[in-house]
């Protein structure tokens, strides 16, 4: 059976294995280190689902994406040993900037979120600069419907 409307947005997985160096002396997760893991994440979903390296943007484009604003919730501690996969997705896509939404999984459940905006700048004047179409279209498949509407 046929159904409308436009196919569900992509989600990209990224699974991190929680070490012994990611955690606290109780074996639990190091806050600060979600961090890292969410910023590996992103960088991942560029080069493996936008097929755009940050080697290549940064090095060869001389353009960045920092990190505009972050923010996380934990809903329960992640301990040693567990698969901690993030989920990735877009929540706005903006003219310069990507508001992400970021969902910690372990075994099911849902033990952190996290809102991460990063925006595309120049390396050479650190300032705010269009994200171009062809990136802006490898994105739009990852926004929630809600998000496909900015830019």
């Amino acid at each position: 059976m046929a159904t409308g409307g436009a196919a569900p947005p992509k989600v990209f997985l990224s699974r991190h294995p929680l070490r012994f160096s990611h955690c606290d002396p109780a074996g639990i997760l190091y806050s600060p280190n979600t961090f890292d893991m969410i910023n590996a994440a992103v960088e991942d979903w560029f080069g493996e689902a936008l097929g755009l390296s940050f080697a290549e943007i940064h090095i060869r484009q001389r353009l960045g994406f920092p990190i505009v604003d972050t923010r996380c919730e934990f809903l329960k501690p992640s301990r040693i040993g567990e698969i901690l996969t993030l989920q990735l997705s877009i929540a706005r896509l903006g003219r310069a900037s990507v508001e992400l939404r970021i969902s910690g999984i372990v075994a099911g459940e849902e033990r952190m979120r996290a809102r991460h905006v990063i925006a595309m700048v120049s390396l050479e004047t650190l300032r705010a600069v269009p994200i171009s179409p062809e990136l802006r279209a490898r994105m739009a498949g990852y926004a929630v419907e809600e998000a496909k509407s900015y830019g």
